[in-house]
Order: structure tokens, then sequence, then C-alpha cells
């Protein structure tokens, strides 16, 4: 895959997703940021605001959510 392409990455080595990435990665599973974030014991406002990059998922719950979605290395 060239380097400026526009689909998504499936290798592990790949890197992290962006958050366009991360958001349709949970579409193409077939579920909502709300049933993604339950499914997960998250609440759907802190997914909500990392894909927004409100929430940059430094620590904590944000985090945790961060590397669910595949934007950061657990």
């Amino acid at each position: 895959m060239s380097k400026g392409s526009s689909k998504r990455a499936t290798s592990v080595d790949a890197g992290p997703l962006t958050a366009d990435q991360a958001k349709q990665a949970v579409y193409e599973r077939g579920m909502t940021l709300k049933e993604f974030a339950k499914r997960r014991g998250l609440k759907y406002r802190t997914v909500s605001d990392v894909i927004r990059g409100v929430n940059k998922g430094l620590f904590g719950e944000g985090h945790k959510a961060a590397v669910a979605l595949g934007m950061k290395r657990g």
C-alpha cells in the first residue's frame, strides 16, 4: 500500500488508526459508536470525545477508548 493510499491499514505493524479510520472500522462491523462503547464497557461520551479529538486519550477511560478503537497501542 502506498503512503498516500486512502485504504485502511489492516496490518498490526501499520500503526494506529486515524479518527476517521477508527470510526469507519466501527461502522464496518455493523455497530454505532454507542453500541461499541457499551460492548467495551466504556461511556459513549468518552468514545465520542476521543473520535472527535476533544479527549486525546492520554490516560484513564480516554486511553482505554483510544486503544479499543485502534487509535493507540496499549
